[in-house]
């Protein structure tokens, strides 16, 4: 059976990355997705972009304004999502609210941007000191829960891995060479590629489970099951009837 995972908490029908979103999601998918991002003194919340508006790599998601990092979890937690009247929550509400197990997404940890991928040997130590903080509060709201956790950054997944050598890791990429040297570097069970990803590899790995993102239409869910991935990280549920 195909593993289908709620991207955002199905964003396709559900306000993103909300209380309301994941319990919505909950009878429709194995696994809910949901991004973590810091505010200003490190508590994780719930939500995808750099910013609460519209600005560079942001899309406008709530009715607040500011970078998330700036903020405090009050400021960001009083913002509403697309209008629907749910509100940002925080990591620690989520894990409160609901019980469906969780693939949380690290998206950054409050600092400079840095490079997705694979870092040089000589900067990754440097690389998890700075995650390290952000890894801990996160780990520390998820604790007894099921969960998988993502990342682009490599910094993320070494400061995972140094905290805890059981909790399951999927590396985050847009090539599966990328996927699978990160994934042998952090014991990874788990690859999260992009469909153009899996598309453009001649074979998709069969010593791990793979998870292909994003998928919104039920061709593309046949055409990544047909490559040989083992499970959909969807922004609709039903994708997977017609396989």
């Amino acid at each position: 059976m195909t593993t289908v995972i709620a991207h955002r908490g199905f964003a396709g029908v559900n306000p993103e990355n909300t209380v309301g979103a994941v319990r919505a999601a909950t009878p429709r998918a194995d696994r809910v997705e949901i991004d973590v991002v810091p505010c200003a003194d490190g508590t994780p919340v719930v939500f995808h972009d750099p910013r609460l508006d519209s600005g560079p790599e942001s899309r406008g998601v709530t009715d607040g304004s500011g970078v998330v990092a700036d903020l405090s979890p009050d400021a960001v937690t009083a913002t509403t999502v697309l209008g629907s009247g749910e509100r940002v929550p925080t990591l620690a509400r989520v894990c409160a609210s609901t019980t469906v197990p969780l693939n949380v997404e690290l998206k950054h940890s409050g600092r400079e941007p840095e490079p997705r991928g694979p870092l040089p040997p000589s900067d990754r130590a440097a690389a998890r000191e700075r995650w390290a903080p952000f890894v801990d509060r996160v780990l520390t709201a998820l604790d007894g829960r099921d969960i998988l956790l993502s990342s682009f950054y490599e910094g993320a997944l070494g400061a995972v891995r140094e905290r805890d050598a059981t909790v399951s890791l999927a590396p985050l990429c847009v090539d599966l060479p990328t996927g699978r040297e990160l994934a042998a570097r952090y014991d990874a069970g788990t690859i999260h590629p992009s469909l153009a990803a899996v598309r453009a590899a001649d074979t998709v790995p069969t010593d791990r489970t793979v998870n292909v993102w994003t998928i919104r239409t039920w061709r593309e869910a046949r055409t990544a099951v047909g490559l040989g991935v083992d499970g959909v990280i969807a922004d609709y549920p039903g994708l997977t009837r017609w396989l």
